[in-house]
């Protein structure tokens, strides 16, 4: 059993952020690593894990520190709001695998449109990180102020290598390229999208998107912060990667 010193690593998967391959790195440097969905719905079971794992993975909001004596640490990854949605669209409803949700007649439009739409997916990633996973209009500054300030380290899918990378090393363990997983390869790509559901998703989702740019500029101060050796061993990092992000920084 963990002793009450021993932190607790929480790593608070928001969806359709690349989570499911960050969870590898965890799951394999974690003996006792344990998914949120095999104890999120079960008191007794969820307290013994708190006492007992070394991690907790899956979507899990912030705030479940308050629930144990246990110093925990807090990780997550945040996504472009936009692709983010997308995601959220093509997975669910032009996903074969998933025949429940599978429709091949809904429009992306009609999805944005949808009634249902602002309580499932609007600033989902706001939500997470202020705790308030049922409001469409979650606390901002409280979702800034723990990014800020409680979480230990948050990456970004669009610079995935440089966030498993830097995730890795601040963990203490030796970097190690993992596959995507999880990936929805049929979803057209976001130059696709008109320019009005773009509009339409950055006004519905304003406070992730204030959020997710934040974020982005916290990772990218600890890259530009690397030293030389650092910067050279991420080159070399992202060289092994079979994948890559959309951005390409001129770091190197």
């Amino acid at each position: 059993m963990k002793t009450s010193k021993e932190p607790l690593l929480l790593y608070a998967h928001i969806p359709k952020t690349g989570g499911t391959s960050f969870t590898q790195a965890i799951v394999e440097h974690c003996p006792i690593a344990v998914y949120y969905f095999q104890v999120a719905d079960k008191p007794g079971l969820l307290r013994q894990t708190l006492k007992q794992a070394d991690a907790l993975c899956g979507h899990l909001p912030f705030g479940l520190h308050y629930t144990t004596a246990r110093p925990c640490q807090y990780v997550t990854m945040l996504r472009d709001p936009v692709e983010q949605i997308a995601s959220f669209f093509y997975f669910k409803y032009k996903n074969k695998r998933y025949p429940d949700n599978y429709n091949p007649y809904l429009t992306f439009e009609e999805f944005l449109n949808n009634p249902y739409f602002d309580p499932e997916y609007v600033n989902v990633q706001t939500r997470f990180l202020s705790g308030e996973l049922g409001s469409t209009t979650p606390n901002l500054n409280l979702a800034i102020r723990n990014l800020e300030q409680h979480i230990s380290f948050a990456g970004i899918t669009e610079l995935y290598a440089e966030s498993q990378f830097l995730f890795m090393k601040t963990m203490g363990w030796e970097p190690k390229v993992y596959s995507k997983k999880n990936a929805n390869e049929n979803r057209p790509p976001k130059t696709e999208l008109t320019s009005d559901m773009i509009d339409l998703i950055l006004r519905k989702n304003a406070s992730d998107v204030e959020l997710y740019y934040l974020a982005r500029q916290l990772l990218l101060k600890k890259i530009y912060a690397l030293s030389h050796a650092t910067r050279e061993e991420l080159r070399l990092y992202k060289r092994n990667c079979c994948w890559q992000g959309e951005d390409e920084l001129g770091y190197y």
